[in-house]
C-alpha cells in the first residue's frame, strides 16, 4: 500500500495563534510615513480618500476635504512616494479606489474624474511597475442605488443615459528591483487552496459585496482585505495601511500570521479601530502611537 502525502493548508485559526506585532500610528500619512524605515514593508493594502465624494471626519489635514482635484492628486502623490520608499524590492502596493462621478447640479454637467487612472500614472512616474488591476463589481452598490432612488440617470429608455458607477479598481503596483525570496517555511504556511486561488487570481471579482458604511464612509469588507493579504504577502511579512480607517487590514494581518502597521489621521477612527481590533483579533497586542505631525506635510 502506497501512502500519499496530504497537503494541509493553513487556516486563520492556526496562523492567528502566531506571535505577531501590530501598531497604529495616529497622524497624517504624508508625514507619518517618514517614520517608517526604508525597504521595511512587504505589502501595502489601502483605500485612499475618494477626493470629496465622501464626507470624512473634520480633522486638520484631511485630504478628502481638498476641493481642487489637481491639488488633491498632488498631495496624494506624496503618499505614493513614501510607499515606494518603504516597500522592499518586489513588494506590492494595492490601492482600492473608485472613480469620482460628479452630478450635473454641481458642475453644470455630469462627468467622471478618473481617479484610478490618475493614481496609476502617478505611481508609474514615481517608479512603480504597473500590473493588471482587479475590477471589483460591488453587488451591494447596485442594489442600494435601486432601493434609494431611480434606476435611471437620464431620460428613461432614451439614448445618452448615464452609466452608473458599479465598480471599483484594485490597482496593482510593484516596486522593482527583484522578486520576493520567502523562506521554505513561509511559502508552505502561505499556501492558498486551489479553489480559492482560481477564484481570487482573476481580473473580475463579482462575488464580493461592499461593506457597511455605518462607522466609515468608504470601508472595504474584511474578505476583500483577506484576499489581498493572502494573495500578495507571506506569513511573517509586514503589511501597511496608510489610510487605515477602522483597521480592516490590520485585523486581517493578525488573523493570517502577518505583522501590521496602520496610519490614520482621525482620532475618532483610531479609537474605533483599536476597539474593533481587540474585538475581532483577540489575543493580539496593538500599540498606539502619535506621529506628532502637522497638516502641512
Amino acid at each position: 500500500m502506497v501512502s500519499r502525502a496530504v497537503t494541509l493548508f493553513p487556516t486563520d485559526t492556526l496562523l492567528g495563534l502566531r506571535e505577531t506585532s501590530h501598531a497604529i500610528l495616529q497622524g497624517d500619512a504624508r508625514a507619518a510615513l517618514r517614520l517608517v524605515a526604508d525597504a521595511s514593508v512587504h505589502l501595502i493594502v489601502t483605500s485612499p480618500p475618494y477626493w470629496n465624494l465622501k464626507r470624512y471626519e473634520d480633522t486638520p489635514g484631511q485630504m478628502g476635504h481638498i476641493e481642487d482635484y489637481e491639488m488633491f492628486l498632488s498631495e496624494l502623490a506624496k503618499v505614493w512616494h513614501e510607499a515606494h520608499r518603504v516597500l522592499v524590492p518586489g513588494g506590492r502596493l494595492v490601492v482600492v479606489v473608485g472613480d469620482v462621478a460628479v452630478a450635473r447640479r454641481k458642475f453644470g454637467r455630469h462627468l467622471v474624474f478618473p481617479l484610478h487612472a490618475d493614481i496609476q500614472v502617478q505611481c508609474r512616474r514615481i517608479g512603480f511597475d504597473n500590473l493588471n488591476p482587479i475590477i471589483w463589481y460591488k453587488i451591494a452598490n447596485a442594489t442600494l442605488e435601486v432601493q434609494n432612488g431611480s434606476s435611471f440617470l437620464g431620460k428613461p429608455y432614451e439614448p445618452n443615459a448615464i452609466i452608473k458607477t458599479d465598480i471599483e479598481y484594485l490597482l496593482m503596483q510593484r516596486k522593482p528591483g527583484g522578486y520576493r525570496k520567502p523562506t521554505a517555511e513561509q511559502r508552505e504556511l502561505s499556501r492558498i487552496p486551489k479553489e480559492l486561488f482560481n477564484r481570487w487570481f482573476r481580473q473580475i471579482w463579482d462575488d464580493l459585496p461592499g461593506a457597511s458604511t455605518r462607522h466609515h464612509p468608504a470601508p472595504y469588507p474584511l474578505e476583500l482585505a483577506e484576499r489581498l493579504v493572502r494573495m500578495f504577502s507571506f506569513v511573517g511579512d509586514i503589511v501597511l495601511d496608510p489610510f487605515m480607517g477602522t483597521a480592516t487590514t490590520l485585523i486581517t494581518a493578525a488573523r493570517w500570521g502577518r505583522n501590521s502597521l496602520g496610519i490614520e489621521i482621525s482620532p475618532k477612527y483610531v479609537e474605533l479601530a483599536a476597539a474593533r481590533f481587540a474585538r475581532e483579533a483577540p489575543g493580539h497586542l496593538l500599540r498606539l502611537n502619535h506621529s506628532g505631525d502637522s497638516s502641512d506635510a
